[in-house]
């Protein structure tokens, strides 16, 4: 539909939005959103009439329909929707570098998502959700691009989770770990998140679920990847706060979970530089970054990430097995330059009438004994049937109750740290 001119008169102190779709039951749906932030014009048409438009409208925001089919049903097949969405996208980028896009859709629509994302749009709007989280989206957009452009401030801190062999617990540690740093972090769950990652507010807590066999993290935070490390990887050079938080899964209290591949041959293509600087351009947008690094068979690749770490944490159990996995792991760290002034031995599943004791092991690899976890088994293997971490079934648990000083010195190190960025930023800024 085209909006009369004199309507635009009326409209000198009103943001205008541009919503180029052809549904008109979307367009309602926007209109009721965003009514106390503008106008939405809607039109339907080709690249080249929409750019003429843009130039009659002068919107201060356009809003691209990525739903699909013409239907807008999410399971309903592409009809050409998307693809046309990905040409308006690409000319406005041409045209108008300057103008901020906005992708309309569904989460549960993942092709539709993801085309937006890698079309290179500002930010998404889930019609799913409700009319004050597209507002929040629009307004965020608009302060964004009216505000000068600056780095990001945050510098997260990253730590590696490197199990001495399969099945010591390193996934389990690491998604309980991090589940209870960003509770920690951004507060309890509220009574509004429900199931499903569009429900999740952004995270301050990222895990690297990078552990062998793959996407035990995901089984044990109950919620599935579609965002994985090697297209992180790829998408590298484009990797800024609207991929992070409309692409990559998140649980429902928000914490981020970074995947590996369903298949793991396109880990192949991932070199172990790509992987550093990813890890490292994350540090920007969360607090703390924990990778799960247990079982991982390329040696090269996990001491590179170790190397870049803020701390190692070396998992381990009392069997004759990880004892000894852990002696060649500690060998094969040492032979790559990991230095051992940021390890620490975290003796999981440990009970002093197995055997050896906890600073036995520590004093005998030379390694700071950082914590023993309890073995708790059938409380494990019940809270996982019900697809829950142990935090949720039991918060007086034994192994909750070991894990509440790592995850506050996980925090505690993250304050501390970011107060002296701060320090040193502040005094670089007063001498230039």
């Amino acid at each position: 539909m085209n909006a009369p001119t004199r309507i635009l008169d009326t409209m000198t102190e009103l943001h205008r939005f541009l919503f180029c779709s052809a549904h008109g039951s979307h367009g309602e749906w926007l209109s009721e959103a965003l009514r106390g932030a503008g106008v939405v014009l809607q039109e339907a048409g080709r690249p080249a009439q929409l750019q003429q438009r843009i130039g009659d409208l002068d919107p201060q925001l356009v809003l691209l329909d990525f739903s699909g089919a013409s239907d807008g049903r999410p399971d309903s097949p592409d009809d050409g929707g998307i693809a046309q969405a990905v040409d308006l996208t690409r000319m406005l980028k041409r045209v108008a570098p300057k103008l901020p896009l906005v992708a309309v859709g569904t989460m549960a629509r993942a092709d539709g998502m993801k085309a937006a994302i890698r079309a290179g749009v500002h930010d998404f709007i889930d019609m799913a959700s409700n009319h004050e989280e597209a507002l929040e989206v629009v307004r965020r957009v608009l302060d964004h691009a009216s505000a000068p452009d600056a780095a990001p401030m945050r510098h997260g801190r990253f730590i590696a989770l490197i199990g001495a062999r399969v099945g010591v617990g390193c996934s389990t540690l690491s998604a309980h770990l991090t589940q209870l740093a960003q509770e920690m972090r951004a507060g309890p769950r509220t009574a509004k998140q429900t199931k499903g990652n569009e429900a999740a507010a952004p995270g301050h807590v990222a895990l690297l679920d990078l552990g062998l066999p793959a996407g035990d993290g995901l089984l044990y935070l109950n919620t599935q990847g579609h965002f994985h490390f090697a297209e992180a990887v790829q998408n590298l050079r484009r990797l800024d706060e609207t991929l992070v938080h409309t692409a990559m899964t998140r649980t429902t209290s928000g914490l981020t979970v970074v995947p590996l591949p369903q298949d793991l041959g396109e880990m192949r293509a991932v070199a172990a530089a790509d992987a550093l600087s990813l890890t490292d351009r994350l540090r920007a947008f969360f607090d703390l970054i924990v990778a799960d690094l247990g079982g991982f068979s390329n040696p090269a690749f996990v001491a590179s990430l170790a190397r870049a770490a803020d701390e190692v944490w070396l998992v381990a159990d009392q069997s004759v097995g990880a004892i000894v996995s852990l002696a060649n792991l500690l060998h094969d760290l040492d032979e790559k330059g990991v230095e051992r002034g940021h390890m620490h031995l975290v003796l999981n599943c440990y009970d002093p009438r197995y055997g050896m004791a906890a600073e036995q092991i520590a004093k005998r690899f030379d390694v700071p004994l950082l914590a023993t976890l309890p073995d708790r088994p059938l409380a494990m293997l019940s809270a996982t049937n019900q697809g829950k971490l142990i935090l949720d079934t039991g918060r007086s648990d034994p192994y909750v109750r070991a894990l509440q000083p790592l995850a506050e010195r996980l925090m505690v190190s993250q304050a501390a740290a970011a107060r002296a960025a701060q320090g040193w930023l502040g005094r670089f800024m007063g001498k230039h």
